[in-house]
């Protein structure tokens, strides 16, 4: 049973919480500010330049997009809105993540101090579910803010029920299905709420399932369900293996297991194990706050779970939030010995990974700046010549070249000189695409129309043909 020893009398203790936390996210994240554009993101930039979505805004927002997505907010409006205003330029896209996740902050922290009145609870769910290093990417990458943003109206949309606001929670609900897909659940989890805290009011959310059917109806009737590949449904015995997967990456340890080969595999499994445990005693420490936390992670993890050949750690932010919420409540609990030797196991496993992970994708994505950059600053300097580019390794090639960024800088005249697909590993076919046909490229060449440029190392500087 939680306890109430810990009170929240004032406004400033309330507030408190979140400005900490959120001095500790901006702290500890800076580096994530700063990440450019990589990989995806070149995609989703190409709405803004689509000549068929310059007078058809409609369809710019609801179209179905990549593998089916209709998500207006959180991708398309997103994407389409922030380049006509400020053109190739990370940073307003960083500051609007950046502003979406203290949001959550602030909002997790409002549910939390609802659920058990409690200031601890409230700051230790909120530093949990930032240490976590599996939702990093969704922090630090800015073509997963969906994953952030769709958990601002699930937040706020549980808050306006608790506080008996309906009319405005269900505007929110409806408003957080254009974010991303999984706010479908938002119904499970205010009937989840009422079960634990207050029944009375579970006939309340029975219309909400109408509507997450009828959603559902209508995206699937305009995006039909693709039946091949890694984002195909498959309901089948693997679910319970999908989840057990997930499980292991939002404990932690698995995912400090990628940065520290030379640790010993038990010793993972150990830790993970403890942590198992150490969670289950936390739920029964706290357990009506425990059980919503539970719950949390696996109804927002359900609609991930058919999807066995595409297990991806962003897709835990919003799951993650239970795990923390479960920490957060035992902390405030009479097994306060047991919760905070789980929850320093826990942070002393996510802690460390989640800054190498974030040192991962800063890396990343500053490796596609400075090959995009090189090249761009010499197409400028050297108007009307074919770029040929050599000496690309692999990470170069998926970061910063093959979602073909020069578009989005309305340059189509950059291409992969002849060989240089050779240094290119797991490529397949994508990288051919990018080759022109090798007696053009001697014309060109001869003609003086093209120039070699070797971006090795992400050092743009002119080259002859290697041989090939």
């Amino acid at each position: 049973m939680a306890s109430s020893a810990i009170t929240v009398p004032t406004p400033a203790i309330r507030y408190a919480g979140w400005l900490i936390a959120s001095v500790v996210f901006l702290a500890f994240y800076w580096r994530g500010l700063e990440c450019w554009f990589f990989q995806d993101d070149w995609g989703w930039l190409h709405i803004a330049i689509d000549p068929r979505y310059k007078r058809d805004v409609l369809a710019m927002l609801f179209a179905p997009k990549a593998h089916g997505n209709i998500r207006p907010w959180s991708e398309n409006l997103f994407f389409f809105g922030l380049f006509r205003l400020f053109g190739v330029n990370a940073l307003p896209f960083r500051m609007v993540v950046f502003a979406t996740v203290l949001a959550d902050l602030y909002l997790l922290n409002a549910l939390v101090l609802r659920l058990t009145n409690s200031a601890l609870a409230a700051f230790g769910s909120q530093i949990f579910w930032i240490s976590n290093a599996a939702i990093v990417q969704s922090f630090c990458w800015t073509c997963i803010y969906n994953e952030t943003q769709y958990l601002f109206f699930v937040l706020l949309a549980l808050l306006l029920f608790m506080e008996g606001r309906y009319g405005w929670q269900i505007a929110v609900f409806i408003l957080g299905l254009g974010s991303l897909e999984t706010a479908v659940m938002y119904p499970c989890l205010v009937s989840l709420y009422t079960l634990l805290y207050d029944r009375k009011r579970l006939r309340l959310t029975l219309p909400l399932y109408l509507i997450s059917a009828t959603y559902t109806f209508i995206h699937f009737w305009a995006a039909p369900a693709v039946k091949t590949g890694p984002y195909a449904l498959q309901i089948d015995a693997r679910i319970f293996s999908t989840l057990a997967r997930y499980i292991e990456l939002a404990l932690g340890p698995e995912s400090l297991g990628h940065f520290e080969w030379a640790w010993p595999a038990w010793s993972i499994v150990i830790a993970t194990g403890l942590l198992c445990v150490g969670i289950l005693a936390c739920i029964a420490a706290a357990p009506k706050a425990g059980l919503l936390g539970a719950g949390w992670f696996v109804i927002l993890l359900t609609p991930v779970l058919a999807l066995p050949t595409h297990i991806s750690d962003y897709l835990l932010t919003g799951p993650a939030m239970g795990l923390a919420i479960i920490l957060g409540a035992a902390l405030a609990s009479r097994w306060r010995a047991v919760s905070a030797l789980t929850a320093a196991l826990y942070l002393l496993a996510s802690v460390p990974a989640a800054w190498k992970a974030t040192g991962w994708v800063y890396e990343r994505s500053l490796n596609s700046r400075s090959l995009v950059d090189g090249v761009v600053e010499y197409d400028r300097a050297h108007p009307g010549k074919q770029l040929l580019l050599t000496g690309m390794d692999t990470d170069q090639f998926f970061a910063g070249f093959a979602d073909q960024p020069f578009e989005d800088y309305r340059m189509h005249n950059v291409h992969l000189a002849p060989g240089a697909d050779r240094a290119i590993e797991n490529g397949g076919r994508r990288a051919l695409l990018f080759l022109l046909p090798l007696p053009e490229v001697h014309d060109l060449l001869a003609s003086g129309q093209a120039v070699i440029l070797d971006v090795s190392g992400g050092h743009v500087h002119e080259a002859i043909l290697p041989e090939h």
